[in-house]
């Protein structure tokens, strides 16, 4: 008998991504050139919408692949993804266009509200010829997703299993999610992106970084850090030549966050690739013993094309494993800080959903499918932390 369906609600924004393939990200004022090539058409974003399809692409298989959208054999068993929001009001009517795409992805949005007279949210996306994006964005309706209304979806049934939020909603909203994860024992993964001026503020709220998982870049690390815990020696480019320089210099990071409250800090590094400390769930006494690892990036043989979406599916991946062994009898019935977690399995599957989205542009296009990086056919290399490919 297949198992009643898990639940992840995403709590994030819903933004509209205009995209655009530039030669190089030039210096200040100077013109940036436009390659003669096929223009991308606008499409969905923002960490919200991406990262509740990246949690539901990663937990199946692509529907005209199967007569089914899973395999009730599978150990993942059904995920239902619910997506938590707000849309504007546009000419073009974008917000009912990302509100379709959401439900062909079969992401539930009950919880997808309208910001009327506000514009939705937009982001404008320039990729240059090394796929390194450059992104401007304007929260517009996001900024009135409000804690009353997402607190009003959280309630509803089905109750979710897993929460995920990020950066891109009102912070009051951010803190008191997790909150109300914290307060009914619901895991949950907060992503703190964008970097931003706001990044560089969260130490004032220490509430914010007591969650289940803490997924950031090395970038918004620096953005919160370097202010209360400045860097001693070097940056992450200037002269490392040992995956013991990255750990020396990340894990001091980790176990400030863990100070906060965070029982796993995932810190993931671009082309090096992803430096992690857990926390063990506590012994007889409540000591807790912690785990550092390091993990250089998988890729394939395809050419780079655009980072863009790599966080998200990385992260939408890693939430399918984690809720995956959740829901092993190991961890049944048991509360989220005691859970005895494999990180470095859902790592892994976070590095391949994140490089197989490079290979294409766009981020909500390119989130990947289960089967993309599952197969045994599919072979993977694991690339040199030290040379920029």
């Amino acid at each position: 008998m297949a198992s009643p369906p898990s639940c992840v609600k995403v709590v994030g924004s819903i933004n509209w991504d205009i995209i655009n393939r530039i030669e190089s990200h030039h210096g200040n004022w100077q013109h940036a050139s436009f390659p003669h090539t096929a223009g991308i058409d606008p499409c969905p974003g923002g960490h919200g919408v991406n990262q509740a399809t990246a949690v539901y692409r990663a937990s199946h298989s692509r529907p005209s692949e199967s007569s089914s959208h899973y395999n009730a054999a599978d150990p993942i068993g059904d995920v239902q993804v619910h997506m938590i929001g707000m849309i504007g009001e546009d000419e073009d009517n974008r917000g009912q266009k990302i509100i379709n795409a959401l439900a062909d992805n079969s992401v539930n949005v009950e919880g997808v509200h309208l910001a009327k007279g506000v514009r939705n949210g937009y982001a404008h996306i320039y990729v240059d010829m090394q796929g390194t994006p450059r992104i401007t964005n304007d929260p517009l309706a996001n900024g009135y997703l409000t804690w009353d209304l997402v607190e009003k979806e959280l309630d509803k049934s089905p109750p979710a299993d897993l929460i995920m939020v990020q950066l891109e909603i009102p912070q009051d909203t951010v803190e008191r999610t997790i909150d109300y994860a914290n307060k009914k024992q619901i895991p949950i993964i907060f992503n703190s992106a964008p970097v931003s001026t706001r990044a560089s503020n969260l130490y004032k709220h220490p509430q914010i970084f007591q969650v289940d998982h803490l997924i950031l870049n090395h970038h918004c690390v620096k953005a919160i850090c370097e202010i209360r815990a400045p860097r001693n020696g070097f940056a992450l480019d200037d002269g490392m030549t040992s995956i013991t320089d990255i750990q020396a210099l990340y894990s001091k990071y980790c176990d400030d966050f863990h100070r906060q409250g965070a029982r796993c800090v995932v810190i993931t590094l671009g082309h090096r690739g992803v430096l992690a400390s857990y926390l063990e769930p506590p012994d007889a006494n409540d000591n807790s013993g912690q785990r550092t690892f390091f993990y250089p990036a998988t890729k394939r043989s395809e050419e780079l094309v655009d980072e863009t979406g790599a966080s998200d599916a990385f992260i939408g991946a890693y939430a399918v494993e984690i809720l995956r062994q959740m829901k092993t009898p190991a961890n049944l019935n048991l509360r989220p800080r005691s859970f005895d977690l494999d990180i470095g399995s859902a790592i892994e599957h976070g590095m391949k959903a994140g490089a197989l989205t490079t290979e294409s542009f766009g981020s909500f296009p390119a989130i990947p499918w289960r089967e993309q990086w599952m197969g045994p056919e599919i072979k993977w290399l694991t690339a040199n932390p030290f040379f920029m490919q």
